[in-house]
């Protein structure tokens, strides 16, 4: 499949697929992430971006069973720490 991708023949089903995550499901969450934007400004969008890798660890422990280390919990440290100080500097300024 890798070396020679010209001969695949994709079914109706697996392209219709292709095509709603493509189209439906994408384009869906750019319009969502652009009405965020819009609404609640790009700080806000920027602290939930960096909220991301903290609920990827917690759904990887409890859905898949994950190990969390000690340098995971110091890069979640590291994140909330970064957090907390845009904040606070962030409300100097309102």
């Amino acid at each position: 499949m890798l070396e020679s991708p010209w001969s695949s023949s994709p079914t109706l089903q697996s392209t219709l697929s292709l095509l709603y995550l493509g189209v439906i499901a994408t384009g869906l969450a750019w319009l969502i992430r652009f009405r965020i934007l819009t609404v609640n400004g790009l700080v806000f969008q920027t602290q939930v971006a960096y909220l991301i890798p903290i609920f990827g660890i917690i759904f990887g422990y409890f859905l898949m069973d994950e190990v969390i280390t000690w340098r995971v919990i110091l890069s979640l440290v590291v994140i909330l720490v970064g957090i907390y100080i845009f904040k606070k500097n962030n409300k100097s300024y309102n």
